[in-house]
């Protein structure tokens, strides 16, 4: 079972995630919402390349998102945890960049 790192970002009310390893992207009103969304289109585009001959499955599959957004969200995802980890510290809470996994079922 293949895993693809994802990562969502917002506010209440709009938020936005990619999958940087298959280049896929979604939108919801909630975190909860964007990740299913997210979910939802992983799921669709791994079912359709299903059907695709091998050759294009493997193209397909090593489409990522440009490289330069991969470091930014990598960069960025570090920087909120350890914002996250200081807030802790003082008493307040929250950031704005989850770093989470996808598992398709297929």
């Amino acid at each position: 079972m293949r895993k693809v790192a994802c990562y969502a970002w917002g506010k209440p009310g709009d938020w936005e995630a990619i999958c940087v390893d298959l280049d896929i992207a979604a939108q919801g009103a909630s975190f909860e919402q964007a990740r299913s969304e997210l979910a939802d289109a992983v799921e669709t585009f791994l079912g359709y390349i299903a059907d695709l001959p091998e050759i294009e499955q493997a193209v397909m599959l090593r489409r990522k998102a440009p490289w330069w957004l991969r470091i930014r969200l990598e960069l960025l995802s570090r920087v909120c945890a350890l914002r996250a980890l200081l807030k802790r510290r003082t008493g307040s809470n929250g950031h704005n960049l989850t770093v989470f996994v996808v598992t398709p079922s297929s």
